[in-house]
């Protein structure tokens, strides 16, 4: 078997690890501009983890889940929100990691850890980032 196709054959926990790793990467890039080699890392694992629970089969109502908790993340992102809002997001990604895939489950060690990383980084991150903006329109 070739490397990219045992990639795409990945166990659902490690898909999903994969995911969580692949998206920090990226953000990692979006805090630090012109550090290409974390973006494109990042990128070439969520592309790999997608290809592999693609693989594994897609559950609806897991994928309702996991985009719940991108919208909420994105909400407060825009806009100042309280705390309940990522407490929420970081719940339904969790909800949604676990139920992702509709073939073999995910443990729900890994969906908490994966979903609670992504969930409070996250929304840590949107946190400061708005933080930030503030600071520079006051100058």
């Amino acid at each position: 078997m070739t490397f990219v196709r045992q990639m795409a054959m990945l166990h659902a926990d490690w898909a999903i690890v994969m995911l969580t790793v692949g998206l920090l990467l990226i953000y990692v890039e979006l805090n630090r501009p012109g550090w290409v080699i974390p973006g494109a890392v990042g990128l070439l694992a969520v592309l790999f983890a997608i290809a592999s629970v693609g693989r594994l089969g897609l559950s609806l109502g897991g994928v309702a889940l996991v985009v719940t908790g991108a919208g909420l993340l994105t909400v407060d992102l825009v806009r100042r929100t309280p705390v309940v809002v990522a407490v929420a997001a970081t719940l339904a990604l969790v909800l949604g990691f676990r139920e992702l895939i509709a073939g073999p489950q995910v443990h729900v060690v890994t969906a908490v850890v994966c979903g609670g990383i992504l969930g409070v980084g996250t929304a840590i991150l949107t946190r400061v980032a708005r933080r930030a903006r503030t600071n520079k329109e006051l100058d």
